[in-house]
């Protein structure tokens, strides 16, 4: 029940409050399996926000589905479009003035890329050169980033607040979407990884489904462990992850449910059921 307490208000504390948090914690991963937990981070480069030619498709088809969502009339439509050309104006002005300092960005990413092939990177003379690099790569790509983002919550507020009250509440905000998303990225985890704990949480508080909640619990809790190698050079304590996986995985194994929880009386049920099913098919078959 504590574990399964600590699941749920994990859950719910994300769900009160949702905001990314995935990437950051997938952006940090320590030792071999770095690579794995990085193609999961949403555009970590910032490569489809920065391209006009995904950003401002992706934007035209944003105001013609917010305008079928709401059923925007021939005025609204219009002030959508004149919302969705002045963005794209902003964006593409954006881009320009800050071509030079793009430039050096993606010569810097081509770099990283290169180094990420050299073995002898790995030496402790190469890693605080390639941490300055790394910084200096962020100080130019991070502020363009931060005010693309900017434009793009600006957009979707503006266009949804076309909308009348009554439409608004008809229908529901329509959010804007990401570009260039990938099954299983950190934006699908921000999104199901709430519900995730919560159910997980309320299975285990409530000892139903118990086995499958413990497991599914404490796999989870591995990817966390194993995003942080304990031999890997900088990698974080994982001692309180690993003490409560292992926690999981026992009380997978022993089925605790089955003592003091739903699942008692979930199977006491499929016994009287299925025993006497199998009770009526013996003395069928006797006669």
């Amino acid at each position: 029940m504590g574990i399964g307490l600590h699941f749920y208000l994990e859950g719910a504390t994300k769900l009160h409050d949702p905001k990314p948090f995935s990437a950051g914690f997938l952006g940090n991963a320590k030792g071999p399996l770095v690579p794995y937990y990085k193609q999961m981070i949403w555009d970590a480069d910032g490569l489809y926000r920065l391209n006009y030619n995904y950003t401002q498709p992706h934007w035209d088809d944003y105001k013609n589905r917010i305008a079928a969502h709401y059923g925007f009339d021939a005025d609204q439509a219009a002030k959508a479009t004149e919302i969705f050309n002045a963005y794209t104006r902003r964006y593409a002005s954006l881009l320009n003035e800050k071509q030079d300092d793009l430039n050096q960005y993606y010569a810097q990413l081509k770099r990283r890329d290169a180094n990420a092939t050299d073995q002898s990177r790995s030496l402790g003379s190469f890693q605080s050169h390639d941490a300055r690099i790394t910084q200096e790569r962020t100080q130019l790509g991070a502020p363009v980033l931060a005010t693309i983002d900017k434009l793009w919550k600006d957009l979707e507020n503006d266009l949804n607040a076309l909308a009348t009250d009554e439409q608004y509440k008809r229908h529901g905000r329509l959010p804007i979407g990401k570009v260039g998303r990938r099954a299983f990225d950190s934006v699908f985890v921000d999104q199901w990884l709430p519900y995730f704990d919560m159910a997980v949480g309320a299975c285990l508080i409530l000892g139903l489904f118990t086995r499958p909640a413990a497991l599914a619990g404490g796999l989870f809790l591995l990817s966390v462990c194993l995003s942080q190698w304990p031999l890997a050079a900088e990698a974080a304590p994982i001692y309180y992850q690993a003490v409560e996986m292992l926690a999981m995985f026992a009380l997978a194994a022993i089925g605790a449910g089955k003592y003091a929880g739903l699942d008692f009386l979930l199977g006491g049920c499929c016994r009287w059921c299925c025993g006497g099913r199998r009770t009526s098919a013996n003395q069928g078959a006797k006669r």
